[in-house]
């Protein structure tokens, strides 16, 4: 492990991961559109107000001086999911559980761990901070990925904003 100054910096076999800041996030929103297309992008405001409210809880993932990953995360509590593109004003009082908003990798990078790197860190957070686990929604498409992860639906109605097919997610501890 090395160490820059308050950024950790992990060297998983897919490249280096780093705290988010928020210069990232022009790489972030480049990232989103990538991965998802036009069909789910938020704006920088919204994106860059989750790293406000947990900086420890965002990474960006490099390889070489290239962004390939990220993740946003960000303490929630046990009232379904946050909404989406909208800027979240604060956390939530007595937030008990880790909350993936978003994890995106590139698709050149899939497949080369970043996914898994990313997540760890989130978790390692999660778990210092005593959360009972972590939840997240999973787009229609990504459920057999993040139930490989541990996580389980649950049966929560969510915003039309997360489209078809969601569902939100959890992994507890």
């Amino acid at each position: 492990m090395l160490s820059r100054g308050s950024d950790a910096l992990h060297e998983p076999a897919a490249g280096v991961l780093r705290l988010l800041r928020a210069d990232d996030l022009p790489a972030v929103l480049a990232i989103q559109r990538a991965a998802y297309g036009d069909g789910y992008q938020e704006s920088a405001a919204v994106l860059g107000r989750k790293r406000e409210l947990a900086p420890a809880a965002c990474w960006i993932a490099h390889a070489g001086q290239m962004a390939v990953g990220y993740v946003l995360a960000h303490p929630w509590d046990a009232l379904g999911a946050p909404p989406l593109h909208a800027p979240l004003p604060a956390l939530p009082t007595g937030a008990d559980r880790g909350f993936v908003h978003d994890l995106a990798v590139m698709p050149a990078a899939r497949g080369l761990g970043v996914a898994a790197g990313l997540l760890a860190r989130v978790c390692a957070w999660s778990s210092a901070a005593g959360h009972r686990g972590m939840r997240l929604v999973a787009l229609a498409d990504a459920a057999p990925f993040w139930a490989r992860q541990g996580f389980s639906p649950l049966p929560v109605a969510l915003p039309a904003a997360y489209g078809d097919g969601a569902c939100l997610m959890e992994r507890l501890r």
